[in-house]
């Protein structure tokens, strides 16, 4: 539809507007105070990020009361292009026809709140902190919905003013930053007003500034919770219950206490067998860690899937139990009786008896405090958790501090750990990060580590970066956060350049190279390695995706597998290679699919490993509600080597195979049924033993190595009813573990016998419910 008929209609609709007391949320923009509204109508397209006025018109209008925010989209677009899917909450992942809102309550660009709507009303909301670092374990107490017509579609927005802590702002009007985007599937673009998007790494600071009612209400919160579960493998039932209290002050400060907090997940963690030194890194989603958490958000995500560092990682409270059955044996008064039956009673998890977290958020500084205390079990005690947070916000510039305690006394340690973060962002495109982190442990030496970023855009086509991390070989934060490893100096320097001014009759819809230089060493500056990356990425207008990456690293040394060791601290490496190719269809009606293929070359110049992997999916939507995926992974290596005791290693022929599949359905807009399987066959056989001498080499032991063989399940029927926002209905069946094998077993036995002797097997039902 042009501009004159999106005016005529747009004219006619404001004249039929009644008059009514207050705004209905249903997506029909039928009250009069829309009337009084103020209105956006320039929009320009941020992705691809060739801010271009947008080829549909969409006109945006803001009122506010003494309740909340209210945002209203007006959508030009035709009827037979639009996408009525239903979606899980928080799918970014996927494109859809969508209107997006983000708020900065307190102008100050610490924290955003990306709240979205999709056509077929479901939603996304996101915290947004460190100008563009989204998290979408929080859920916020907000309310949209859509409506259409022939010519447009609609969306309608109400954000109460408790959905999250503000500070008091002086004058009759609250000044805020926002920032209004809408995402066009069958385009692949995303429409937005002003020109930014969190896909920049300046976004928070670059949001538009327009004056709302001033209102700041308090608010008080209960939410008790029951959990009804019960164990097939140990023919036991349990039953838990508690609460949490969240009551907003109104003018900045906002404070939550628990009572046996509801720390229960509901969603499955991703299926992982990791052999390699580094930690698998998950996110969390519970409830109380999700709730004005981002002031305490210090971290640094790489990419996905690859966590830096992060100062305060929520899911070591109430992780694995700390145990010293010798303190139970007989020479410490005990018994062998005692501490064989604290050896078999070992938990994986910890409960918690109490927490506590406080926030006030000021004009020029905001401040939060945490607490949190684990239950003690019959052979260990529950540790206990500290965090203190301060920021200060100054025109451009942002200091922050935080520190961390953990005391875990049943091992007799205390680990506290500082650290000052630092954010230059002028507005001549560039920015500057700095961290400075200092561990203090009982009977270690304290540590130091520090990480410094420049970036610089001279142009939204060029973006030049450079970065160093020196994290000495004493540092550690892993009691209270996570760290992918210490005894590391590595920097290095980028350049990414975008195009997006292909004509109009071209299929692409833009095109993206990047390429990186890093040189790594460890704290003493021995050199590990050097490692260029070229990445390659096109995207076409009927939004498919097809992306390129190619990886080359030198002779250097690897200090990680060998996790320390004084006997051979590093074996000798060869120059290396990787390849990797990704393609992403476009929608053929109900159906689309990737494909991906790679091919990496290691050399430890006794022998080669040469690793291989194919992968591929499949999504079926029959039904707007409705839709049907298949995953799966298949690598081959040669020769993978991994670790088995001190200067002790072995290589084997490998094949792992995953599958990842699932059905999402939505009966109507408060339920939710998925079914979900993930599964892992790992198998590694011809097994040889090597050890490393003196000079770092591998030298072969002649010896055979047992098989690796193992398989991992999970599997999942969860059924989800919103009573009412932020207050849930679920039962949940929950199967998996993992099994070892003998050389015999194949693919199809181990997945066979995994799904056959599970290491779990409950059902639980839960409610969650706010007052």
């Amino acid at each position: 539809m042009n501009k004159i008929k999106t005016l005529f209609f747009l004219i006619l609709l404001g004249a039929t507007f009644p008059v009514f007391s207050e705004i209905t949320i249903d997506g029909v923009l039928d009250e009069k105070e829309w009337q009084e509204a103020q209105q956006l109508n320039d929009f320009f397209i941020t992705n691809p990020f060739s801010l271009e006025p947008a080829p549909l018109d969409t006109q945006v209008l803001i009122y506010s009361d003494i309740k909340g925010l209210y945002f209203a989209f007006i959508n030009a677009q035709e009827y037979d292009t639009r996408d009525r899917r239903l979606h899980r909450r928080d799918d970014l992942m996927h494109k859809f026809d969508r209107n997006v809102v983000v708020v900065d309550f307190d102008n100050k660009a610490n924290t955003g709140y990306m709240l979205g709507v999709s056509l077929g009303d479901a939603l996304i909301d996101f915290t947004i902190t460190n100008e563009s670092n989204l998290d979408g374990d929080w859920d916020g107490e907000w309310f949209a919905k859509t409506s259409e017509s022939e010519e447009v579609w609609f969306s309608e927005f109400f954000i109460p003013w408790t959905m999250a802590p503000m500070n008091e702002q002086e004058g009759d009007k609250r000044t805020i930053g926002i920032s209004v985007s809408r995402e066009v599937r069958y385009l692949g673009n995303y429409f937005a007003f002003p020109k930014s998007t969190p896909q920049r790494e300046k976004f928070l600071s670059t949001l538009h500034q327009i004056q709302v009612v001033k209102s700041n209400p308090s608010q008080l919160d209960f939410f008790p919770y029951a959990v009804a579960n019960n164990d097939f493998i140990e023919d036991d039932s349990s039953f838990d219950a508690g609460a949490e209290v969240f009551y907003n002050n109104g003018k900045g400060g906002e404070i939550t206490a628990t009572i046996n907090p509801d720390f229960g997940q509901v969603e499955s963690d991703n299926v992982v067998i990791n052999y390699s030194p580094r930690e698998t890194f998950y996110s969390d989603k519970r409830p109380f860690f999700t709730q004005s958490q981002s002031l305490f958000d210090v971290s640094l995500n790489w990419y996905p899937g690859f966590e830096m560092y992060s100062i305060f990682h929520t899911r070591r409270i109430g992780g694995n139990p700390d145990y010293d059955c010798t303190n139970y044996s007989a020479a410490e008064g005990g018994s062998d009786e005692l501490e064989a039956e604290c050896e078999a009673s070992q938990q994986s998890i910890n409960d918690i008896d109490t927490a506590i977290k406080y926030t006030k958020l000021g004009e020029t500084t905001d401040i939060g405090a945490f607490a949190a205390f684990e239950k003690d079990e019959d052979f260990s005690q529950g540790n206990d958790f500290f965090a203190f947070r301060a920021l200060r916000h100054q025109g451009d510039q942002k200091i922050g501090y935080m520190v961390t305690h953990t005391q875990k006394d049943v091992i007799d340690r205390q680990a506290t750990v500082n650290a000052f973060d630092y954010q230059y962002l002028p507005d001549n495109g560039l920015k500057v990060e700095h961290l400075t982190m200092m561990s203090s442990i009982d009977q270690e030496d304290s540590g130091f580590g520090s990480r410094t970023a420049v970036s610089y855009r001279p142009s939204k086509e060029i973006r030049y970066a450079a970065e160093v991390y020196y994290f000495d070989e004493d540092l550690n934060i892993n009691d209270m956060g996570y760290l992918w490893r210490n005894d590391l100096l590595s920097y290095g320097v980028s350049v990414n350049y975008a195009r997006t001014d292909f004509p109009k009759d071209s299929k692409i819809n833009n095109r993206t190279y990047n390429f990186d230089i890093w040189d790594q060493n460890n704290s003493d500056h021995d050199n590990l390695n050097e490692f260029y990356t070229l990445f390659f990425r096109q995207s076409f207008k009927s939004t498919a995706s097809l992306s390129v990456n190619i990886f080359a690293k030198a002779e250097g040394k690897d200090d990680e597998i060998t996790r320390g060791s004084l006997i051979a601290p590093f074996i000798k490496t060869g120059s290396g290679a990787n390849y990797e190719v990704d393609y992403r269809s476009p929608t053929y009606g109900a159906w689309n699919y990737n494909l991906g293929l790679q091919s990496e070359m290691d050399d430890f110049y006794a022998f080669k490993n040469h690793h291989k992997k194919i992968s591929g999916g499949v999504t079926f939507t029959p039904k707007d509600n409705l839709r049907f995926w298949i995953r799966t992974h298949h690598h081959t290596s040669t020769n993978w080597l991994t670790r088995l005791g001190d200067n002790h290693y072995g290589t084997y022929a490998q094949t792992r195979t995953s599958l990842n599949f699932g059905t999402r359905w939505y009966p109507s807009q408060k339920q939710e049924l998925q079914i979900k399987l993930e599964a892992v066959s790992f198998r590694n056989q011809e097994g040889k033993g090597w050890y490393v001498d003196g000079k770092g080499f591998l030298v072969s032991s002649n010896e055979t190595e047992n098989s690796i063989n193992l398989g991992k399940i999970g599997f999942q029927i969860r059924y989800k009813y919103e009573i009412a926002p932020l207050s849930n209905f679920y039962l949940v069946y929950t199967r998996g573990g993992g099994y070892y094998f003998d050389d015999e077993a194949g693919t199809s036995k181990i997945f066979r016998t995994t799904w056959q002797e599970p290491e779990g097997n409950t059902f639980a039902a839960k409610i969650r419910y706010r007052f």
